[in-house]
């Protein structure tokens, strides 16, 4: 992974620092952000955004072993392993 230090960050509508970083996504993860941006309709970087901002959220969230229980509409549990 890669960032873009050299320049300062442009400022976006809410006033916040953009910072640039490029990487490169494996087959899975790249699979993953086509699944999210036509689930949600959001361009690759929006997709890219909410998805790290909702991996920071489950992470505070997660058990000590990284497992999230999780609670569908139909009422049954189910375990998801974090990274």
């Amino acid at each position: 992974m890669t960032t873009d230090n050299d320049t300062e960050p442009a400022a976006d509508a809410t006033g916040v620092g953009l910072t640039r970083i490029t990487f490169n996504a494996n087959a899975r993860a790249a699979t993953a952000l086509t699944t999210i941006m036509a689930a949600s309709g959001d361009n690759k970087t929006d997709a890219i955004n909410n998805s790290l901002r909702a991996m920071a959220t489950l992470i505070g969230l997660a058990h000590d072993d990284g497992a999230l229980r999780v609670i569908a509409q139909d009422g049954a549990t189910h375990i998801v392993h974090l990274p």
